[in-house]
């Protein structure tokens, strides 16, 4: 009885600080500003420590038509400018390898990453399997919104570049290209391509 009393005062606190960290969760999303097309873009870090960006942005589209591009690898290049060139490697129903070759904070990487397709249709996740980076790890999800026609992509992205890069420098230029591309990512998805 005493394990199952502390097992369930565990799982609430989680649910808690789930709730407390997660503005959509928490019904805390400011819908009238990401109708109007604001990227809300904030530094987040993991557990262990790890920082990264999370991006939330309203879409007029179905569901399908945002997975639909969320994997259109032979267009990667064009709705994501700083992905110079993408090759498929492997690719199923539980997801795809991707090589990369980008171009980034004053540098240039090349890496594959695992893409899984954790919920088809609404989650993905990525990590690192290979390159110049030392850590990547990231997702989208697809959230429903107030309004049918709408849906919320959320999009988290963690990276430790391995360098002697300031931390401080890296972050402030990954939330101001997160901001762009969530901003071209929602033209292409609803019909109206961003010229490079």
């Amino acid at each position: 009885m005493r394990w199952t009393r502390s097992w369930w005062c565990t799982a609430l606190l989680m649910i808690g600080i789930l709730l407390a960290t997660d503005p959509a969760l928490a019904g805390r999303v400011d819908w009238d500003t990401l109708f109007a097309g604001e990227v809300a873009v904030e530094a987040v870090k993991q557990p262990d420590g790890l920082s990264g960006v999370r991006a939330s942005f309203a879409v007029s589209a179905s569901r399908e038509r945002i997975w639909d591009v969320l994997l259109d690898y032979a267009n990667f290049p064009k709705i994501f400018p700083d992905i110079h060139t993408l090759r498929v490697l492997a690719q199923d129903q539980q997801g795809a390898r991707l090589e990369y070759w980008v171009k980034a904070v004053l540098s240039k990487y090349h890496y594959v990453l695992y893409r899984h397709y954790d919920e088809p249709g609404r989650r993905l996740t990525w990590t690192r399997v290979a390159g110049d980076l030392k850590r990547v790890e990231g997702s989208w999800e697809i959230r429903e919104t107030p309004r049918p026609d709408a849906q919320m992509l959320v999009y988290e992205l963690y990276v430790d570049i391995g360098g002697i890069m300031p931390a401080a420098l890296v972050r402030v230029e990954a939330m101001r290209r997160t901001r762009e591309m969530g901003e071209r990512l929602r033209s292409w998805i609803e019909g109206h391509p961003m010229s490079e």
